[in-house]
């Protein structure tokens, strides 16, 4: 069974699609972490967020690997064999990312290896699973919170994440640069698939969205 979770950054996705995945004993996959791995990686080779034809050739060659355990807390991802975690979760990368997302081509190449993480039983996490890399998922989840929510669930993950304080400044720049480039881009702009269940997660307890999500699910 393939449970697809999309929603903006901040939304409560993450949370809420780590505790459906350990409940049920499922993958749980981030789609999120193959752009950043991308992003991390295009700094480290120096590639400009518009050299199309760099990036495609440089993620031709690359093995993004995720750790799917949903138990093992947070979100690990490698590129051939090498940990950046770390790096994937900076800040500091979220104008570079917000670019490099928005590319087709990009977009594209990162299709397949998104499905093949996912395995038979998954909670998938994104932007455009419901859309796009699993539009025949069992059951489709769209996560909406208020920006001033959705800023403070972030600074709370980064933070744990990091294990610093997150700037202010910082965080604002992430959070408006990817909901910009989200809703701006051509290819795959998130969007409520059709047949999603759309959960307002304002004001309610991980507890709560945790349920309402668990009583939709159809039966395994």
């Amino acid at each position: 069974m393939i449970i697809a979770i999309d929603g903006p950054a901040g939304s409560g996705k993450t949370t809420i699609g780590r505790l459906v995945a350990q409940e049920l004993g499922f993958a749980l996959v981030d789609t999120g972490l193959y752009y950043r791995a991308v992003t991390v990686e295009a700094r480290r080779r120096a590639i400009a967020s518009n050299d199309i034809e760099a990036l495609v050739r440089m993620i031709s060659g690359l093995e993004i690997a995720l750790n799917t355990d949903p138990g093992s807390g947070q979100a690990q991802v490698s590129i051939d064999g090498r940990d950046i975690s770390n790096d994937a979760v900076d800040p500091a990368i979220a104008a570079q990312l917000a670019g490099i997302s928005q590319i087709p081509e990009v977009r594209r190449l990162l299709v397949e290896p998104q499905r093949r993480s996912a395995g038979s039983d998954a909670v998938v996490l994104g932007r455009d699973i419901g859309t796009v890399i699993f539009p025949e998922a069992d059951i489709k989840f769209f996560f909406t919170a208020p920006a001033a929510e959705r800023l403070a669930r972030r600074r709370k993950e980064l933070d744990r994440a990091r294990g610093s304080a997150t700037p202010d400044a910082v965080l604002e720049q992430e959070i408006g640069a990817r909901d910009r480039a989200d809703s701006e881009r051509e290819t795959a702009p998130l969007r409520a698939a059709p047949d999603a269940i759309i959960v307002a997660t304002e004001g309610k307890s991980v507890r709560q969205v945790f349920d309402e999500v668990m009583r939709r699910l159809p039966k395994h």
